[in-house]
């Protein structure tokens, strides 16, 4: 629990959160295979008791592996021979256990196969409609705008009644630690194990209830009565104030590039929805 504004996280139906369940841009779009790889994909690469896994099979596993940044090597090739062979193992036993007869593990089975397909299309879709240099430059302005300009250590107890709050801001007048009575007492899960310390927060990023109260504060202040936001009575304390030190475009670039390209993703799938026959 929080009373930071949301940043660039507009609350998405569920069924678009689904869909955007994994990171995009971590889905790398692999060079398309050699001529002689694409001959070679209907072979054999290991057969094991009998079952046949194909080179289309390994080169799958060794593009992924070098998407995700290990070296291209013999070692590599010998690594994925290793893994099919597990596979084809537990695999064999698994279908001797019957298990992929039952209906649910059916329906997992399928699911697989469906969520391969979109992550590709994903892919495919991202290649064909590439993020450009404006468009992140213009979603790099528009974060900046929500920050700034300066930044706030603020402590914090959150409790569900107005009178608890004002008991624990006069025990901390009185001299208790805030950082034990956070402990003990706040809603906060996140804060109350730093003791209440919520961390440095763009000035921006409050909600207003705090932001107008904040502002009124010097470092080290307690507020002397309790606020009310959404989660519940807050018991305010201003550690330090500094200025903002903004994080240059090229630092926020994969997190930018994440966010445009789901926006990107998001936008075909209302369109695909918009003129689908659902029932």
């Amino acid at each position: 629990m929080s009373f930071r504004a949301p940043f660039l996280k507009a609350c998405s139906p569920l069924w678009l959160s689904l869909a955007l369940a994994s990171p995009l841009m971590a889905q790398t779009v692999l060079p398309a295979p050699s001529a002689e790889v694409l001959q070679a994909l209907t072979k054999p690469f290991v057969v094991v008791n009998g079952l046949v896994q194909s080179t289309a099979h390994a080169e799958v596993l060794y593009r992924e592996q070098v998407a995700s940044g290990v070296a291209s090597s013999p070692e590599l090739r010998e690594s994925v021979r290793q893994t099919l062979i597990n596979q084809s193992l537990m695999m064999q036993a698994a279908q001797a256990d019957g298990i992929d007869l039952q209906p649910l593990v059916q329906a997992q089975m399928a699911l697989a196969s469906q969520t391969a397909l979109v992550r590709l299309w994903q892919q495919k879709y991202l290649a064909d409609h590439p993020i450009t240099d404006e468009a992140l430059q213009q979603a790099y302005q528009q974060q900046m705008a929500q920050m700034g300009p300066e930044e706030l250590l603020i402590r914090h107890i959150v409790v569900a009644e107005e009178s608890l709050a004002q008991q624990l801001i006069q025990r901390i007048q009185q001299g208790a630690p805030m950082n034990d009575l956070a402990t003990e007492h706040s809603k906060d899960p996140d804060s109350k194990a730093q003791g209440g310390l919520v961390g440095w927060v763009p000035e921006k990023q409050l909600v207003p209830e705090v932001a107008a109260i904040i502002r009124q504060m010097k470092p080290q202040q307690l507020w002397s009565v309790p606020v009310r936001t959404a989660q519940g009575w807050h018991v305010l304390s201003l550690q330090e104030r500094r200025p903002w030190d903004a994080p240059s475009l090229e630092k926020l670039r994969p997190q930018l590039l994440e966010q445009l390209s789901q926006k990107v993703i998001a936008t075909k799938l209302q369109e695909l929805r918009d003129k689908a026959l659902i029932r």
